[in-house]
């Protein structure tokens, strides 16, 4: 029974990424940057979304995922620029405002993780995927990633 929970939180953490980043019109560099990302390749995924992000300055997804990666490469500073960059382009990126909300109560800065919180909550007055993880993250129900 543990199995079979753990196979679910499994596929629903993918679906649930997939759906973030599975953009219709996306180019194959972005397309191997996000499974690169799925995979867990951290810095490989940061050598091409360095280059996607030159190529594509303002897409907003691009900037949350490289600093995404970052993030889970601990390289805190880098992911600090790249979500404010993603957020700076499209203030209503609502994945880039959930995974800087997670990055700041990662590092301690609840208050922010709070404000980003209250502005999901905003862009998604009936809750969205984006706002109930955030939530989760913050109350410590959800995994930390």
């Amino acid at each position: 029974m543990k199995n079979i929970f753990l196979i679910i939180i499994f596929i629903t953490t993918q679906s649930i990424f997939a759906a973030s980043y599975n953009k219709p019109s996306a180019s194959k560099l972005y397309k191997e940057a996000a499974e690169l990302v799925k995979k867990e390749q951290f810095e490989s995924a940061i050598k091409k979304l360095t280059k996607y992000t030159k190529k594509k300055p303002k897409d907003s997804d691009g900037w949350t995922l490289l600093a995404f990666s970052n993030r889970k490469i601990s390289e805190f500073d880098r992911a600090k620029e790249f979500y404010e960059k993603a957020i700076a382009i499209d203030e209503n990126n609502k994945t880039a405002l959930e995974y800087q909300g997670e990055f700041f109560a990662q590092i301690g800065e609840m208050e922010k993780a709070k404000e980003n919180l209250e502005k999901l909550l905003s862009l998604c007055p009936n809750s969205c995927k984006e706002y109930e993880m955030l939530k989760d993250y913050i109350s410590g129900k959800a995994k930390k990633s």
